[in-house]
């Protein structure tokens, strides 16, 4: 038995849109059947199912709290998409301490959330140990980059620390830049390593430079100035994966 969606609930819901009430409540909306059934094969459970059309899933595949029907028009008004699937889902935001080192990435000032989500799931898939965030960085639990990492930001551990935290850990820190730098290709993995990527327009800060061991770029032999700041974490964290 469905419960129907009320609209004073869509009130609520519909403030999950915003960043505040995401802080406040530690809760998000997710949208859209492939991202939830890869959230569910991670092992999380959902506090709400919002389903539009109960013929097309098997809702007992869920780990769910609620369960809830909505129309189209409701839909629309608690998703982010302007063709919201038939099928949403709220979750808690709890957030995932590093324990493995081995592989970290530091992301200094990525504003962009598709370029953010895109690092995300491109970590998740190489197997980094989890991401470091400046406190610049966009907010990665907005509709966007949840999208763009395929729900990875509810998997990979991440934290946010200021520059001033790299002083402190017992790594190698590889920092991706143009400015006095060797090509990445000729570095050969250490034994654990700080991976950091700058921002797509200042690239990373001259604080961090000064903290690296070693300063590297990707080598650019076509007529472009730049690559896509995702483009470039990829080939990166997969050169220096396990091979």
């Amino acid at each position: 038995m469905f419960n129907k969606l009320t609209n004073n609930h869509i009130k609520e819901l519909t403030k999950l849109h915003q960043k505040k009430f995401r802080v406040l409540y530690k809760k998000t909306i997710v949208e859209g059947v492939r991202l939830i059934d890869q959230l569910n094969d991670y092992g999380i459970s959902f506090d709400e199912l919002i389903i539009s059309n109960t013929d097309e899933f098997d809702s007992s595949k869920y780990s769910v709290k609620q369960i809830l029907t909505a129309n189209e028009n409701q839909m629309k008004k608690i998703t982010a998409t302007k063709t919201p699937q038939n099928i949403a889902a709220v979750i808690d935001i709890v957030p995932i301490p590093i324990k493995q080192t081995q592989f970290l990435l530091y992301l200094d000032g990525i504003h962009d959330p598709g370029n953010m989500g895109t690092i995300f799931r491109t970590a998740t898939a190489a197997g980094v140990s989890g991401i470091i965030l400046s406190p610049d960085c966009c907010e990665i639990y907005n509709s966007k980059v949840i999208r763009a990492s395929l729900g990875s930001v509810f998997y990979l551990p991440s934290e946010t620390h200021e520059h001033n935290w790299l002083k402190n850990i017992k790594t190698t820190i590889i920092a991706t830049t143009l400015e006095d730098s060797t090509n990445i290709f000729e570095l050969e993995r250490p034994a654990s390593l700080m991976l950091v990527i700058g921002s797509e327009a200042f690239g990373v800060s001259q604080e961090i430079l000064q903290l690296s061991n070693h300063k590297v770029k990707i080598p650019i032999p076509g007529n472009i100035e730049s690559i896509n700041a995702a483009v470039a974490a990829g080939i990166a964290i997969y050169h220096f994966i396990d091979k």
